[in-house]
């Protein structure tokens, strides 16, 4: 209780907040878009853009978003709804460390006392909590996640799905989350209920991937700017205001900034086929720089599996798949049948060593999966 009380002076902030405040980036409207209202996105629209683009909804009417009515909602609410001994990840964003031992109700007595270390907690995931009855993703994600609409209902009751579609962010001023892509390449949404947000954004370019890749791997990544190795164009800063929602697409590298106290909900979602090729190139740079088995995302093979299912069922009921879901589903089918012949499958935060049960559970999903869709008959990638 100690630690979590004393006063740092040095090091509160991190060493790239005073940087990105002064750093000029690119210009936003050239790559983002900007929507005045939620009635605008639409699952045409998004099938045929493939989300490839960053979007700024400033209205939530039409949205199908769901927040507390509750005016002043706030740090406290979230404790009383989740519970205050729930245990939380907490970051210093000093040196992007994790602080262990912390709790909601510990989180709640920083916030609202002599802060001294800027710390920021930004995992906080509620979908099993009553605060879910509370919180609901714009309509245009339900819609497209293959969470939602590709994952079989008997592995959700089992507790075997990817439990990432709701966090709830609590960010103080000065809070900096570092470049980085979001686990296994997936979209990401975000609503401001309180405070503003500065994005640092940049499109998820081959060679730009490969930058990162090295970055990430680099002894010096803590003493570079990852914006820096590229054009001063090829970054754009976004500011997300109070009541304002943004959806970021699959694979786009990005960091974020807290210039005031702010209160976050968002989640990932897996949007299909029409960014397969980057969430399939984020996985390959997961794998080769070997990051950590928490950060990777949930059942990501099985997911892969899933959306293919989900597509098959599309085609059967005579869909017609827009052009860019035909180059995904392309890559997807190439993804899934290497898989299916090694069934190397990929990790999730459950599996926290080589446990053979949860290779086993990935193994069912697999061929669930690929029965469903006839992978191993040869002429079932021509159909």
């Amino acid at each position: 209780d100690d630690e979590k009380e004393e006063e740092d002076e040095d090091g509160k902030v991190s060493k790239w907040v005073e940087y990105v405040e002064k750093r000029s980036f690119g210009d936003a409207s050239l790559l983002l878009q900007y929507l005045t209202s939620g009635a605008e996105l639409t699952l045409e629209w998004a099938r045929r853009t493939g989300l490839k683009r960053p979007t700024v909804v400033k209205d939530s009417k039409g949205l199908g978003l769901m927040v507390p009515r509750k005016a002043d909602f706030n740090v406290r609410d979230v404790a009383k709804i989740v519970g205050e001994n729930t245990p939380i990840e907490v970051i210093n964003t000093a040196d992007q460390s994790e602080v262990a031992g912390w709790s909601l109700a510990d989180w709640c007595n920083y916030w609202d006392g002599r802060r001294g270390k800027t710390l920021n907690v930004i995992s906080l995931e509620f979908s099993r909590t009553k605060l879910s009855e509370q919180v609901r993703s714009p309509t245009i994600i339900r819609q497209l996640d293959w969470i939602d609409n590709a994952w079989p209902e008997q592995l959700r009751v089992r507790g075997e799905y990817p439990q990432t579609q709701y966090y709830c962010l609590m960010s103080p001023k000065g809070c900096y989350t570092d470049f980085h892509v979001d686990f296994g390449g997936t979209a990401v949404w975000y609503h401001v209920l309180r405070g503003r947000k500065i994005f640092y954004l940049s499109a998820p370019t081959a060679e730009r991937l490969t930058l990162y890749e090295k970055w990430i791997c680099s002894r010096d990544q803590d003493s570079v700017f990852f914006a820096d190795l590229m054009p001063d164009s090829a970054t754009v800063a976004l500011t997300l205001n109070q009541g304002q929602t943004l959806i970021i697409p699959s694979a786009w590298l990005h960091a974020v900034y807290t210039p005031e106290d702010s209160l976050v909900f968002g989640g990932n979602f897996l949007p299909g086929l029409t960014t397969i090729t980057d969430q399939l190139a984020v996985h390959g740079v997961e794998s080769r720089a070997r990051v950590a088995n928490q950060f990777r995302f949930p059942f990501f093979t099985s997911a892969m599996f899933f959306g293919l299912s989900h597509t098959y069922r599309r085609l059967v009921a005579s869909e017609k798949l827009t052009k860019l879901e035909k180059q995904g589903l392309s890559a997807l089918i190439d993804a899934c049948r290497v898989w299916s012949k090694s069934m190397v499958l990929s990790t999730s935060k459950e599996r926290l060593d080589s446990s053979r049960s949860f290779r086993q559970k990935c193994e069912e999903h697999a061929r669930l999966a690929a029965t469903s869709v006839g992978l191993t008959d040869p002429s079932s990638r021509r159909k």
